[in-house]
């Protein structure tokens, strides 16, 4: 793909980024999404190819509490084509990783970026990293500790990572607001995890009174392993993590039913 057509991405300090095969890329990631019935394909790779989205609002959010430091080398958890960590250079950090479990996300964003210096992408197996112990000064998580199998395994993997002092900025939607957002169903995540796999259950069976749209919702957050996470959990969690825990030293809510968490691990 080498003889095609580049774009160009602003950086701070006046810097471009020579963005690689844009419409190429667009197109196989299109195909992808096609082939595994992917609904709305074009309104999934304009999102996924958007420079700004909500990724503005989360570097908005931590760029005036973060100190220089952090901004060495920044670790992008669920990085889709690296439009995120685009937008990361841009901020100012220095070095910028992404990870996914999808191979062909990993594939676009190298594809993407290549030639441009300070980035990497590396395929996550949903367990360990491919890092070394203390390798970032911070990291992002933006929805993503949701769909994962054990959001405790996670959260401890990523701070493994995670310099002492540097930041994690994580960003998920609550349990205990009234929607599930993913799906825009009324939400049964605020109910006790027992409960709450039955309630699935039976809201996507055949004996559930619901039309068949909710109930092929209610059966998406049943097969995809949706996780219900609250602000409470993840504090719980950052409490196990030792004598010396991660510290929330910030939180809010952009929109209805998502909270922004930046936690800070201890110095040394």
């Amino acid at each position: 793909m080498g003889g095609e057509m580049q774009s160009s991405a602003p950086v701070q300090g006046g810097e471009l980024l020579r963005l690689q095969g844009e419409e190429l890329l667009r197109q196989r990631l299109r195909d992808y999404l096609v082939g595994i019935g992917q609904p709305e394909p074009d309104r999934n790779v304009d999102e996924l190819f958007n420079l700004r989205g909500g990724f503005v609002s989360r570097f908005d959010f931590f760029a005036q509490r973060i100190d220089d430091a952090a901004r060495d080398a920044i670790l992008i958890s669920g990085c889709a084509v690296g439009s995120e960590a685009i937008v990361a250079r841009e901020y100012g950090f220095r070095s910028v990783a992404g990870t996914e479990v999808e191979p062909i996300y990993i594939d676009i964003a190298r594809e993407r970026l290549r030639g441009n210096a300070g980035f990497r992408f590396d395929l996550y197996d949903g367990e360990r990293l491919p890092y070394p112990d203390d390798a970032f000064s911070m990291v992002l998580s933006g929805h993503i500790i949701e769909h994962t199998r054990s959001p405790a395994d996670y959260l401890r993997e990523h701070f493994r990572i995670l310099r002492p002092g540097g930041f994690f900025f994580l960003e998920f939607p609550t349990r205990y607001h009234w929607k599930e957002l993913h799906t825009n169903l009324p939400s049964v995540e605020y109910l006790p995890r027992g409960f709450r796999a039955w309630m699935l259950r039976f809201l996507s069976s055949r004996a559930s009174p619901l039309p068949e749209r909710m109930r092929h919702g209610y059966r998406v957050i049943l097969e995809t392993g949706l996780q219900p996470v609250s602000t409470r959990w993840v504090r719980s969690c950052l409490r196990s993590m030792g004598d010396r825990p991660p510290v929330v030293v910030h939180r809010y809510y952009p929109a209805p039913g998502v909270v922004r968490m930046l936690i800070r691990k201890p110095p040394a």
